[in-house]
């Protein structure tokens, strides 16, 4: 890159996010999950008390355990399955504050009107919406836009195609001229265009 030789290794950690060649955020989802259960197993006191006000666990949920799930999530290419088991990560941990059982048999709705918590599917999105505003309006010479630019000399492989990390843009837009969009919009309104259509 720019003239210098890379050293070429199956994965490493940068900046506490697992970079992997082979373009499967799995492994990064699972330490990012077991990051919030680390967090929230340090505040489990407080997070599983009966006696604290929900306002205070949700507030301490939303400052510390989403966060930490969610770190670098703006760069992630999030399948079906990979934000099916970030949200079972979190009603697991919803249904620890709220002091209910799986057995007890409570819908997800019930859990998401006694917590109120964020939630995290949402919260990935709006993540990944604000970096993609702020590379359509940043410098084309930043890391992060020549990356998102650049076009390896191969096809693509036969068969169904990964999903790639614009495609969630172009698919919500209907249009591969997500930047151009981006660039029209304020912050707040791209954001919202994006978490509306979920």
């Amino acid at each position: 890159m720019v003239g210098e030789e890379i050293e070429q290794v199956e994965a490493f950690v940068y900046l506490g996010q697992e970079v992997r060649l082979r373009r499967d955020h799995s492994k990064e989802i699972n330490r990012r999950i077991q990051s919030g259960w680390n967090v929230f197993r340090k505040y489990k006191d407080f997070l599983t008390s009966r006696s604290v006000l929900m306002r205070w666990k949700r507030k301490l949920f939303d400052q510390c355990v989403l966060p930490a799930m969610l770190y670098g999530s703006e760069t992630w290419s999030l399948t079906k399955s990979a934000r099916k088991r970030l949200a079972t990560a979190q009603r697991r941990m919803e249904r620890r504050m709220a002091g209910v059982r799986l057995i007890d048999k409570r819908t997800n709705e019930w859990l998401r009107g006694v917590t109120k918590v964020k939630d995290i599917d949402e919260a990935a999105r709006r993540r990944k919406w604000n970096f993609a505003w702020k590379m359509a309006n940043g410098s084309p010479e930043k890391w992060y836009n020549r990356l998102e630019e650049w076009r390896p000399p191969v096809k693509r492989p036969l068969g169904r195609p990964r999903t790639r990390w614009s495609d969630d843009l172009t698919k919500t837009l209907g249009s591969k001229r997500w930047r151009h969009r981006a660039r029209q919009e304020a912050r707040g309104r791209w954001i919202n265009m994006g978490c509306d259509n979920m």
